[in-house]
């Protein structure tokens, strides 16, 4: 009954929802007592402009914002339904491991690009999730994995995938991400993608993420799909945070993103 009323209110909502419990994907001991997972995901796919250099997720609205502002609509209707329990949104930073979840929930499946794929969607979502200390029945999927085609191992530009596994040091997605200097390899592992934060070439030759549609979240979120060094020319760290402060690429500052398109910028001139 539980679940009945719980998948329901994310439905009204367009969300699906999937059920885990917490002692079995927490990677965080908690003061509270809580029992269970609403796990969920928000879909954000669209198809790219011709030159974009930020990666699909950081070219749209911060999704630390955007999907605990989704999730609180629902948490309402839950408080309202169960007022005796706490229901606690997160996203991203989160007492629980959000991929395991994913699995064991059956909420989608482990890709060779260690990225969660739902049916679909495919890849391209971002996970959140309310828990609670309501207790729910949750029936325990084994985790599965995608077919093994190998199609994101081979495009990768890094080299980065191998065997289901993902090697951080060689992501470029992280390079992106990482302060300081550079090592060469680094350096040309950023220029050969092109992309001045993230990248999304493993998700885009992925046969599970094919004729995708675009999200209702795209489609209602102001993209910013490029940043050139004239758009941070001038700009204190402060000032760019400010800015900027709807995107999820602020959190590094603006000294590494102007690391990025120096090298991109300097290797086309």
């Amino acid at each position: 009954m539980i679940k009945t009323n719980v998948s329901e209110i994310f439905s009204k909502y367009g969300l699906e929802v999937r059920f885990a419990e917490f002692e079995k994907v927490k990677i965080k001991e908690t003061e509270k007592n809580y029992r269970t997972v609403f796990l969920t995901y928000i879909p954000y796919f669209y198809e790219p402009e011709d030159g974009q250099n930020l990666c699909r997720y950081a070219a749209l609205e911060d999704y630390h914002k955007y999907v605990p502002q989704k999730l609180s609509e629902i948490k309402n209707e839950l408080e309202k339904e169960y007022p005796k329990n706490i229901f606690d949104i997160f996203a991203d930073n989160s007492p629980i491991n959000e991929k395991h979840a994913a699995e064991i929930s059956g909420l989608g499946i482990r890709g060779r690009n260690s990225l969660i794929i739902t049916e679909k969607h495919g890849s391209f979502v971002f996970l959140g999730e309310i828990i609670t200390d309501l207790e729910v029945v949750c029936e325990e999927n084994k985790p599965s994995v995608c077919s093994g085609c190998g199609a994101c191992e081979k495009a990768c530009p890094a080299g980065a995938l191998n065997g289901g596994r993902c090697d951080v040091t060689k992501c470029i997605s992280a390079l992106t991400q990482k302060k300081g200097e550079l090592t060469e390899a680094e350096k040309a592992s950023i220029i050969k993608n092109g992309m001045i934060w993230g990248c999304d070439r493993c998700q885009e030759v992925c046969p599970m993420n094919k004729d995708l549609k675009e999200s209702e979240y795209s489609k209602n979120t102001v993209k910013l799909k490029t940043l050139t060094a004239k758009d941070l020319e001038g700009l204190t760290d402060k000032e760019f945070r400010k800015k900027y402060s709807d995107r999820a690429f602020t959190w590094r500052g603006i000294s590494t993103l102007k690391r990025n398109i120096e090298l991109i910028e300097n290797q086309k001139s």
